[in-house]
């Protein structure tokens, strides 16, 4: 890995990349060559990272939430993001495989962190506009979370050589449903006996 790779500018131009021509970001996100060892431990990282930036934001901003016994439990919290990732990247490399794809783990996982690597940069940009304009940070997590199917999308295209954003988006939508299945799941393993708990109080 060259120099040029720990350079801060290098990185903001390639969130630019990322957002206005996701394809070329996701090709040179998977040249950089990572091992899937390194990508697990960094999908890790941010799983701890957004648990400490979730637990920021209930004691910056309290309110009521559906599932308390996460908000009181970080561990479980970090649990449950950090089994969601590891859900969401082999569903994407397993249902592109089935659909004849040819990415490998490592091109999957290296573009899921760097998307939440991104994602984790505009929930603190929106916990700052929710103090400076309340407004404009609703508009902003609206935007991202379309440009962020937008991204999904083109890198899962790369990611397994498709050449076709409609089998790519095919493939991400057969991966929510496994997404899905699994996280209820987790939310059943780690959930369930807080919610016993509370109820038998």
């Amino acid at each position: 890995m060259t120099g040029q790779y720990r350079t801060g500018r290098y990185w903001r131009n390639l969130a630019i990349l990322s957002v206005r021509k996701p394809g070329d970001a996701a090709r040179v996100l998977m040249a950089l060559g990572l091992g899937t060892g390194v990508l697990w431990n960094a999908l890790v990282l941010i799983a701890i990272a957004n648990a400490v930036q979730f637990s920021l934001s209930n004691m910056i901003l309290p309110g009521p939430s559906p599932l308390p016994e996460i908000l009181g439990a970080p561990l479980v919290y970090f649990a449950i993001v950090a089994g969601g990732l590891s859900l969401t990247a082999l569903s994407i490399y397993w249902t592109g495989r089935f659909m004849g794809g040819e990415g490998t783990l490592a091109d999957v996982l290296v573009l899921i962190v760097w998307m939440q690597i991104l994602r984790l940069l505009v929930q603190v940009a929106v916990l700052v506009l929710v103090f400076v304009m309340p407004i404009l940070s609703i508009l902003l997590v609206i935007i991202a979370g379309l440009i962020g199917v937008y991204m999904l999308v083109n890198f899962i295209n790369q990611a397994h050589r498709f050449n076709s954003i409609a089998k790519a988006t095919v493939v991400l939508v057969l991966s929510i449903l496994a997404i899905v299945a699994g996280l209820s799941l987790l939310l059943t393993i780690f959930v369930g006996p807080y919610s016993g708990a509370t109820l038998n109080v």
